[in-house]
């Protein structure tokens, strides 16, 4: 059975800030590493699926399917980072987002995550 986007309508949005460090680094650059592209979906994921979770029903969860996104500057270790999430659009159980990461006004990475809403019980 697949879950239900009722009552969820677009223009939910999401925030998380973040100091980049620890698991968020990749270090096969040299130095004291830069933020991880993976990383950095990670957090837009947990950020949209975050701003949805308390308008869904009882019993269900969103699951990330889809990601377009562009990694576009990079990230020292120590420095805040910003993850927004918009949603964009509501397609029955599908839920599309606008994602951005940002270091203070300049934009690290941008682009589109599609989640859908399923039974958080398999």
């Amino acid at each position: 059975m697949v879950g239900t986007s009722e009552g969820i309508q677009p223009g939910v949005e999401g925030l998380l800030e973040r100091v980049v460090d620890g698991d968020l680094l990749t270090h096969h650059v040299g130095g004291k590493g830069t933020f991880a592209t993976p990383a950095m979906i990670g957090l837009m994921e947990m950020t949209s699926h975050r701003s949805v979770e308390r308008l869904l029903p009882e019993g269900h969860t969103t699951v990330g399917y889809e990601v377009h996104v562009r990694h576009l500057a990079p990230t020292a270790p120590g420095h805040t980072i910003t993850v927004t999430s918009s949603l964009i659009e509501v397609k029955g159980n599908k839920l599309y987002f606008e994602v951005e990461c940002r270091e203070g006004e300049m934009l690290l990475g941008s682009g589109i995550h599609k989640r859908a809403i399923v039974p958080s019980t398999f």
